[in-house]
This record gives structure tokens, sequence and C-alpha cells, in this order.
């Protein structure tokens, strides 16, 4: 049976499917079937290992919104591919979704998606990658500088150019209050506010730190999986990293000896060359 019978039959389909997640450094091949699947429909020239991996994807719908048209792909907290994608990187991982049928003797794979990642968030159960289709970037604009006195990039990711790792130190949390107020003593070593708007790094997933006073951390939201390691063992280990203001200031560049890559216009004029009305 040749896959578009298996495809538009009654009940003579078993769809399976292939995703390829490509960052351009690495490629990871995944499918929903339970065991390995050896296919190639990228046309290298010789078979590909697919590997079994508890992934699943929303309905894929085609809209007259290309913004609208995008897919979420679903996993386990646990999965270690999964966390990685929560870590800040410069590459762009792009996926490719093929289906096929256990029934389609041929063995014929269709592309049924192709997009990139653009978010990816925990819960406490599953980590979801949204994925918004290919077609969104060629009606996108191209990037522009936000003319603002405030640095525009985000610490640690591409503009900023900072390493994570060049600046995080090993910690303990030991106590969670509510969720989001952290319990670590290695924080009181530093000035308060030392590591506002810095990271906190529990098993590979990355929280936003909202506020920093001696030795407690407040979060800017609850990190999965934290409270109940130390509620089972009593403490956590963890990584703490420090915070910027963006600002060219003690408390922003000038912390980090990182003043190339300010991203702000600090001495901007308060006149609107556009109009009458000040620069707000």
């Amino acid at each position: 049976m040749s896959y578009d019978a298996s495809d538009t039959s009654i009940d003579a389909g078993s769809p399976y499917f292939l995703y390829l997640l490509d960052n351009g450094i690495t490629k990871t091949r995944l499918t929903s079937e339970p065991d390995p699947v050896f296919a190639d429909p990228e046309e290298t020239g010789s078979d590909q290992t697919w590997k079994p991996s508890p992934i699943i994807h929303a309905d894929i719908e085609q809209t007259g919104n290309i913004e609208r048209n995008s897919v979420d792909l679903t996993f386990p907290l646990s999965d270690p591919y999964a966390r990685t994608m929560l870590k800040p990187a410069s590459e762009i991982t792009t996926v490719t979704i093929w289906r096929g049928h256990r029934t389609d003797v041929d063995g014929e794979l269709r592309a049924v998606w192709k997009g990139r990642v653009a978010t990816s968030t925990a819960t406490k159960l599953n980590i979801k990658l949204s994925v918004e289709s290919a077609f969104t970037s060629l009606r996108r604009p191209g990037c522009r500088a936000r003319y603002m006195r405030t640095c525009r990039h985000a610490l640690y990711f591409p503009g900023c150019n900072l390493n994570v790792d060049d600046w995080k130190v090993s910690a303990t949390v030991s106590a969670v209050t509510g969720g989001l107020v952290l319990t670590v003593a290695e924080a009181a070593a530093e000035t308060d506010a030392f590591y506002k708007a810095g990271l906190v790094i529990f098993d590979g997933i990355y929280g936003w730190v909202d506020t920093h006073v001696g030795n407690h951390l407040t979060l800017v939201g609850e990190i999965a999986g934290l409270a109940e390691a130390v509620a089972a063992d009593g403490t956590a280990d963890v990584f703490i990293a420090p915070g910027c203001d963006l600002t060219p200031g003690p408390n922003g560049c000038e912390k980090f000896d990182n003043g190339l890559n300010y991203g702000g216009y600090w001495f901007m004029s308060d006149t609107n060359p556009f109009g009458t009305e000040g620069i707000t």
C-alpha cells in the first residue's frame, strides 16, 4: 500500500513522524516510533538513525495568517535534549517534520512542517518549544537597533556577547519560600542588588532574579523542580550569575568590562528630532 493510499484510506492509515532539529552545528533526529527508524528523508545518500522520543506535536494547521501558523512541540520535563533548549543560545534551531505510514511498504516520507524554534518554556511537567513557520521570516522586517538610553541587549544573549559560564558561581539553595524566594548563602558574599536581573541555574533550567538582598534571591518565576529538590534533600546545588541594570554604569557594562557591547544610546538628546515633543 502506497503513502497516498494509506493517507486517504478510512482505516488503513497508521502514521508516524520523524523530527529533525538542526541548530547549524548538531542535528538531532527523533521519531515518534517506539523503536529506532532508519530512513533518509534528507536525501543525504545513506539512512540516518532516528531515535525514539516521547515528543508530541500539536495539530498542524494552515491558515491565511502566517504569523499564527505555529506548532508546539512538547517534551517531558526530564528529556535531556529539551533541557538544552532552555539555555541561552545564539544559534537558530530549525525544525522539519516528516510524516509516514507503517502500512506503506515503500516507506515514503513527506515533509509536513518546516519552521524554527521561536520560544522554549518549562512547566512543572513539560518543556514546550513553539515553532513558527519558515514563511514568517519572509514577511518580517529586518532587525533595527532600538533608539533608547538603556541597553537593548539581553544579558548573556547575542549582542551582549557575555558567556554565562564565565560569570556563574556554584551555590547552594537551603530554602525556598513561596516558590520564588531562595535562601542562598553565597549571595551574601556580594553587595545587595549584585545578582538583581541575574540568573539562577538549576539542572540546566534558567531562572531570572528579580531582587537580591543579603542571602535572599527572589525570582521572577518559579524554576521547575527546584522547590521539590530542596524539600526532598534539604538543599539543592545551583549556579548563580550576576545581573545587569542595562546601563554603562557600575551596575551595568562597567561591572562586566563590556562597554564595547553596550547597545544603548546613553547620551541621546532629550529633543525628538521628528517632532516637538520630548523623548520619554
